[in-house]
């Protein structure tokens, strides 16, 4: 009886780790946001990068500098913005949402759902979400908060945090496709579709 405690104590010492997962560091990130109120709104999400300083410390800025390629879509997998945002080495960038990802869509309609694709580059003399390549990594990490409901009401609200999907690699078809639809967005938009870095 003894060596079964044995066997199942060290058992489940074993998968303890399994559990204790670190961020994914990437060069491709995904994430969704839900309920978002729009510009001005009562709550807010948030999407949290960080540059992990693989390319370059603080004291070595610009290099190390990594562009985050932001590309946002509505429920109906239609881009409504896009922009690209520098990260310094160790640096982190915070992106409103509702006031700067979402409330200057290309389509004059804010949406309430959808999905946020992030790509790093590395830090010309400008980012541009309009060039791609290939990604870096390992590059940036990412976290967001999100506006849940319970039951469909606004008495079951609240605010949950998760890290942000990494992808070990930016699929070819992806890489292609997300500079492409930035600039056809930007380019319908006349100064609409463009998301902020604040």
């Amino acid at each position: 009886m003894k060596k079964l405690l044995l066997v199942i104590a060290i058992l489940a010492m074993a998968a303890v780790p399994s559990f204790a997962q670190f961020p994914q560091v990437s060069p491709y990130l995904i994430d969704y946001f839900s309920n978002n109120p729009g510009p001005g709104g009562a709550a807010d999400q948030t999407v949290r990068i960080v540059n992990v300083g693989q390319y370059g410390t603080p004291l070595t800025s610009p290099v190390g500098d990594i562009c985050a390629n932001i590309y946002v879509f509505d429920a109906n997998q239609e881009m409504v913005a896009c922009c690209s945002c520098r990260v310094t080495p160790n640096g982190l960038l915070s992106l409103s949402v509702a006031n700067g990802l979402t409330n200057n869509p290309v389509t004059s309609v804010v949406p309430v759902n959808g999905a946020v694709k992030i790509i790093s580059t590395l830090a010309g003399a400008k980012c541009t979400p309009l060039t791609y390549n290939g990604g870096i990594a390992p590059s940036i990490v990412g976290w967001a908060s999100h506006i849940e409901t319970s039951g469909g009401t606004a008495a079951g609200t609240f605010i949950s945090v998760s890290e942000l999907l990494g992808w070990p690699a930016v699929p070819d078809a992806e890489g292609a496709f997300l500079p492409q639809a930035c600039q056809f967005a930007q380019y319908l938009g006349s100064n609409k579709g463009v998301c902020a870095c604040k």
